[in-house]
């Protein structure tokens, strides 16, 4: 399975937890790429308001979706809570997924529709925090789906 996880934020580096939770699901045959989202018109929108900085996160990401709505998941405050089970089961007969960590301001709602929107929590995370969440609940998801007892 190949997982993009696209994020509207400047690149960081890698964490060495993010090395760890990489090599792991790679042995669950997963492959997760991580990438930053920050092109200057970004930058400029979101010095403009939420409305300007939600539509410069929807140009940037639409051409990214893959063509199945339910392979998209956007990480949203009002998006379906889930807890780690039903995460996994977002997985299941996948062979891609995508998920989209919104920018500062959040994503506006045509970008919502095209994509099956979740709340990882009601707390606000920066976007180094929510990758690692990500990470996490994404090796979580391959323990449940080989019933290996991590998940426990």
């Amino acid at each position: 399975m190949k997982i993009q996880l696209y994020t509207i934020s400047k690149p960081l580096p890698p964490t060495k937890l993010e090395a760890h939770y990489h090599k792991l699901c790679r042995s669950f045959g997963v492959e997760i790429i991580m990438q930053y989202i920050f092109p200057s018109v970004v930058a400029k929108a979101q010095k403009q308001g939420p409305q300007a900085a939600q539509e410069s996160y929807t140009k940037a990401l639409l051409p990214l979706l893959l063509p199945s709505k339910q392979a998209n998941i956007a990480l949203h405050p009002a998006g379906q809570k889930v807890d780690s089970r039903e995460f996994a089961r977002l997985f299941e007969d996948k062979v891609q997924l995508a998920f989209f960590i919104g920018g500062a301001f959040g994503f506006e709602s045509r970008f919502l529709e095209k994509t099956t929107p979740i709340s990882l929590s009601p707390l606000t995370f920066s976007h180094s925090i929510v990758g690692v969440i990500v990470l996490e609940q994404i090796y979580r998801a391959c323990s449940l789906l080989a019933n290996h007892p991590y998940h426990k």
